[in-house]
């Protein structure tokens, strides 16, 4: 199950996402895995 939340971002780095075909959803993820396992 997946929640779904809101975060704000600047121009540059919108712009920067898009230029790139960042999935910014999958890159949080992944970010957030890393700090759980570190943190466990």
């Amino acid at each position: 199950m997946a929640t779904r939340k809101t975060i704000s971002i600047r121009d540059d780095q919108e712009e920067w996402i898009q230029e790139n075909h960042l999935s910014l959803s999958s890159f949080v993820q992944e970010q957030l895995d890393e700090l759980i396992e570190e943190r466990s």
